[in-house]
């Protein structure tokens, strides 16, 4: 018998980590994200699976873009973990929660933390 309940046991972890791989059918690669904070606007382009493109379109930063390095992971099939540390220091973790169209922002700048929400929208 304890033989069947381990085997339950392996079979129902394995099963439960190949879910999480395949989490969300969204692929963002080649996609442009929106982020608005009340008057600033940034556009977010996947270009693979580790590099994303940002550009302030509206705001006190218009015109500041770059390049970034990042981390993602699905945390169920709507919201998805993403990570960066910018060129200018800053350290970027977000929520994105594409079923509210909203993203849950937390900064390190100077090693002071701050958060805040804006929306989002796939723009295509």
């Amino acid at each position: 018998m304890k033989g069947i309940y381990g085997f339950l046991i392996v079979a129902m972890a394995l099963t439960a980590c190949s879910s999480r791989e395949s989490k969300s059918s969204l692929d963002l690669v080649g996609k442009t994200i929106e982020y608005r904070y009340g008057e600033r606007v940034y556009h977010v382009t996947f270009d693979s699976d580790t590099i994303l493109h940002w550009e302030a379109m509206a705001g006190d930063e218009i015109g500041v873009k770059e390049n970034e390095t990042y981390v993602a992971e699905w945390i169920d099939s709507k919201k998805l973990f993403i990570s960066w540390g910018e060129t200018n220091g800053i350290v970027v973790s977000q929520i994105l929660d594409f079923e509210k169209g909203k993203v849950h922002n937390h900064l390190v700048r100077n090693r002071e933390p701050s958060m805040g929400e804006g929306q989002i929208r796939i723009l295509d």
